[in-house]
């Protein structure tokens, strides 16, 4: 027996499919970019809070958080991230800065720490939302 109906896919059946994957994909790929940003940001905030618990242990034993250097630890690298330190008021202040570098994923956002545990979100990509905000954003449209 054969068939008199042509095999194969009609132009319109590839068109909708391809309508439908592009769909699919204009959805998919923004969420997919956000969870990607969001993975990162406790690597960043975590760090901050690691190097300020050992600005606090620097400041047990020498009573300032810096030293003759300036603040009194090492910057770790990292590949997304630049971290700074200023301490301030004569070494009874500091500022922890974790800012995204500008050829990375996450250059649009800055994230700070301080000697009282202020932690804010002082710069974020114009999507997520404005800043400053004194808590650590980690999502889009978050608020504190």
């Amino acid at each position: 027996m054969s068939s008199s109906y042509p095999q194969g896919f009609s132009l319109i059946e590839l068109m909708i499919t391809l309508a439908i994957a592009v769909i699919i994909a204009a959805v998919a790929v923004p969420a997919y970019r956000d969870h990607m940003l969001r993975a990162h940001i406790p690597e960043a905030t975590s760090t901050l809070s690691a190097l300020a618990m050992r600005l606090e242990q620097h400041y047990q034993d020498n009573q300032a958080y810096s030293d003759a250097n300036g603040c009194a630890i090492t910057m770790p690298p990292d590949e997304l991230f630049t971290f700074e330190c200023e301490a301030n008021n004569r070494g009874q202040s500091f500022l922890l800065k974790a800012r995204g570098k500008s050829t990375g994923a996450m250059a649009d956002f800055v994230f700070t720490l301080d000697q009282n545990g202020n932690a804010m979100t002082t710069q974020l990509p114009a999507a997520w939302g404005n800043a400053p905000l004194n808590c650590w954003i980690n999502r889009r449209n978050s608020t504190c």
